[in-house]
């Protein structure tokens, strides 16, 4: 039943009626705009997310280009020190684990097989 007809049904029940509290409507949020926010990101993305085969190809991209500006002596391998200095805390942090050549230089397979083996999807 529509409300209209409810409230005259009960009026002619000899109900009593009681105005019931106005329901608030949603409000309407502005986009972002805090200038640290790049423009690109003020405006919600209209492509679909990359899932998949695309995804982990990204994942890994990332990851090689971060291995590689790490990488300043351009010799394939990472030192501790090297990971540390260009903030790879994960390579850092587990660099024992990693090296399992025990060589004290890592390089990016073995970065790959180490996420692997912590469940990583590469």
């Amino acid at each position: 039943m529509k409300p209209g007809v409810l409230l005259i049904a009960a009026v002619l029940a000899g109900g009593s009626v009681q105005a019931q509290p106005a329901v608030p409507e949603p409000q309407i949020q502005a986009p972002l705009c805090d200038p640290c926010v790049p423009a690109h990101a003020r405006q919600p993305s209209t492509t679909p997310p990359t899932e998949g085969a695309a995804l982990r190809a990204q994942i890994e991209a990332k990851l090689r280009a971060g291995f590689e500006a790490a990488d300043t002596k351009r010799s394939g391998v990472l030192t501790r020190e090297q990971a540390r200095a260009a903030g790879l805390g994960i390579v850092a942090d587990n660099f024992d684990r990693i090296d399992t050549k025990r060589s004290g230089k890592v390089s990016f397979d073995d970065l790959k097989r180490y996420l692997r083996s912590q469940g990583a999807d590469l």
